[in-house]
């Protein structure tokens, strides 16, 4: 029963359609947070996204998708706006040593792509090369939880998910961007929670060092007001 429903073609219609309007509005809170200064973006995860996502596109074009292309098509439209923000933003220009890395490898993989002319390997290189930028982002975003905006990933993670509904068929080509965008927003809300957490662990040991650190400052003071020295 489930099975003929999720293949009726209105259920799909919907989904695909569903997908496209919720990953528009990923975009929004994280474009507001940015000019607001809150979100601070890791640049080279952008770039890396901006570009791979359209690899993604043109081979999910070829491939044939039809109802999770709306998908496609909002992802790299809003990766690219963001990645523009980023860069404006930004005082830095120079990218840090491990982000140059990432580039490279993914300069690398989109040449290679172009020469071979293969449907599978781009939606691989896309995957493996979007998961290295992605990485990037979910070491930021543990170690300063609030420079992401946790409602744009989940956002992306839900609308992944209806992406994937949207198929209609165990079709692991057409299904492997959707999956991975979930597993990447997943991965990422994840980093959040556990940045949080250790923030607060830390605060939360925050006095007991201080008590520490005052109980010994006491007993360096009183030693050197007991010594033969301070004595004389």
């Amino acid at each position: 029963m489930l099975q003929l429903l999720a293949q009726h073609p209105d259920v799909l219609h919907r989904a695909g359609l569903a997908s496209a309007v919720l990953s528009i509005y990923a975009f929004w809170p994280y474009i507001s947070d940015i000019l607001a200064g809150r979100t601070r973006p890791e640049r080279a995860s952008w770039l890396i996204w901006a570009l791979l996502s359209a690899v993604s596109l043109l081979a999910q074009i070829y491939e044939g998708a039809d109802g999770s292309l709306g998908f496609a098509v909002t992802q790299t439209l809003g990766t690219v706006v963001i990645c523009g923000l980023t860069f404006w933003k930004t005082t830095q220009l120079r990218f840090k040593t491990e982000d140059s890395q990432v580039l490279t490898a993914t300069a690398v993989g989109i040449w290679l792509w172009a020469e071979m002319e293969s449907a599978v390997y781009s939606l691989f290189v896309t995957i493996s090369m979007s998961m290295m930028g992605g990485l990037l982002t979910m070491k930021k975003a543990f170690l300063d939880p609030t420079s992401e905006t946790w409602a744009t990933w989940a956002a992306f993670f839900v609308s992944a998910a209806l992406a994937v509904v949207a198929i209609g068929q165990a079709d692991w080509l057409l299904m492997a961007y959707p999956l991975y965008v979930m597993a990447l927003s997943g991965g990422i809300m994840a980093a959040m929670g556990l940045g949080h957490l250790r923030v607060a662990r830390r605060q939360a040991d925050a006095p007991q060092e201080q008590r520490h650190q005052r109980l010994t400052l006491s007993v360096m003071s009183f030693q050197r007001a007991g010594s033969p020295t301070a004595s004389e």
